[in-house]
């Protein structure tokens, strides 16, 4: 980059030396044509020419490298963190981390303010990578009695909760919300496996948080929050496709009246999701004069749940 500007600098101050040149051509042509009989300028007159345009393309190698980055340092600093360097023990880079925390998480604001947003979002995603190694840290460090499953869940439920308040305290970063949502899927599977409540306990956790997943994609959709809507609906089949089949198969498998009812219990809520949102997608295709392709298949999920 510097190489780049350096040759910009040279081409500019060439630009200039030959405008300079030029406007003393066009005076000594307008000073000839005054001086033969006081006939008008017969010189051509070009228009000047302006700044070139700047360009309008996509700084797509700038963003690669920053992602690429992003991720050494993220790659470094969980390295750091599992792997014991030297005589720092985990405390002592617990201790680290939690000091390069706050500064991560509050370079971003004014790396925007300045219009660098590719380094913001850079920079914001090492802060999530750095705020889950202190987390992990802290179990080390403070809770090492505490169950791994239940812990993570509070963690993921927690670190989501702060995440998705960062991306609303920054809106114009792209990259906290989806992140924040991803995280919000594993709090409820997790608590069911750490409560070893069973395949039941297990579905319900699933349908539930898939069920969250279309309520979001139903909301950001109408908003204009497309990474968003896409990211919720993507989390919403990846959970909700195991949910319904496992409580298909506990339906099929049922031993007694107490299972049945159980099952037909998570396919009527799961049949109940899909319709509502198949009959949403169908007000939004009808609104917008489009066909929704989509309403299809919730629509023929949910007839076949019930």
């Amino acid at each position: 980059m510097r190489e780049i500007d350096a040759e910009l600098w040279r081409l500019e101050a060439r630009r200039t030396e030959l405008l300079s040149r030029r406007g003393q051509l066009l005076s000594g042509l307008r000073a000839s044509g005054s001086g033969c009989g006081g006939r008008a300028d017969t010189a051509p007159r070009v228009p000047p020419t302006g700044p070139p345009a700047p360009s309008t393309a996509p700084p797509t190698a700038r963003n690669v490298l920053l992602a690429l980055g992003g991720a050494l340092l993220a790659v470094a600093v969980t390295a750091f963190t599992l792997v014991s360097w030297g005589r720092l023990g985990i405390g002592g880079r617990s201790a680290v981390l939690g000091a390069l925390t706050l500064p991560a998480l509050g370079v971003p604001a004014p790396l925007l303010r300045r219009g660098l947003v590719a380094t913001a979002e850079a920079v914001a995603s090492l802060g999530l990578v750095l705020l889950l190694l202190d987390a992990y840290a802290l179990h080390r460090v403070a809770l090492p009695g505490v169950g791994g499953a239940g812990y993570a869940a509070a963690v993921a439920a927690v670190t989501a909760a702060l995440w998705a308040g960062y991306g609303a305290a920054l809106p114009r970063l792209r990259g906290p919300l989806p992140a924040a949502l991803c995280l919000a899927q594993l709090p409820l599977p997790l608590w069911a496996l750490s409560a070893d409540g069973g395949p039941y306990a297990l579905s319900w956790a699933l349908l539930a948080t898939a069920a969250g997943d279309a309520a979001v994609a139903l909301w950001c959709s109408g908003r204009g929050r497309r990474a968003v809507s896409v990211t919720a609906l993507a989390a919403g089949c990846a959970l909700g496709a195991p949910g319904l089949l496992t409580s298909a198969v506990l339906a099929l498998t049922a031993a007694g009246w107490a299972d049945s009812a159980h099952a037909a219990a998570l396919l009527a809520a799961a049949a109940a999701v899909l319709l509502y949102a198949a009959r949403r997608l169908a007000r939004t295709a009808a609104r917008t004069d489009a066909v929704a392709p989509a309403t299809v298949v919730p629509g023929a999920v949910a007839a076949a749940a019930v």
